[in-house]
């Protein structure tokens, strides 16, 4: 299974920081969604991360219910394999041709 070992540590009781969406039973790989600051997840996890592994077991055969009990029940390290999210900086887009409406201009 190709991707990126992740070791999160946390203390007992402390959360991981991240929430997941997808699964199995929703006919989607699962994902990293939202990550909070502050948190043993962040710095280590983005959110679209896609999670091939939780502690060793294929989440490719897990629904969402099973790896959500998987990582609340790993008790002070969680390790994850993941394929890193493409980057979402849209910094550098700008828009092309005549601005067709300005939320600052009055009629």
């Amino acid at each position: 299974m190709a991707g990126s070992m992740v070791q999160l540590n946390r203390s007992p009781g402390q959360p991981w920081g991240f929430r997941l969406q997808g699964g199995k039973d929703y006919g989607q790989a699962l994902q990293v969604k939202k990550v909070q600051p502050g948190t043993p997840a962040a710095g280590s996890l983005l959110p679209g991360d896609t999670i091939l592994s939780i502690g060793g077991t294929n989440a490719r055969q897990l629904t969402h219910m099973q790896a959500h009990q998987l990582i609340k029940s790993a008790p002070t390290t969680l390790q994850l394999t993941l394929t890193r999210a493409q980057s979402t900086d849209f910094s550098n887009i700008k828009p092309k041709g005549p601005v067709k409406f300005s939320p600052w201009k009055q009629n």
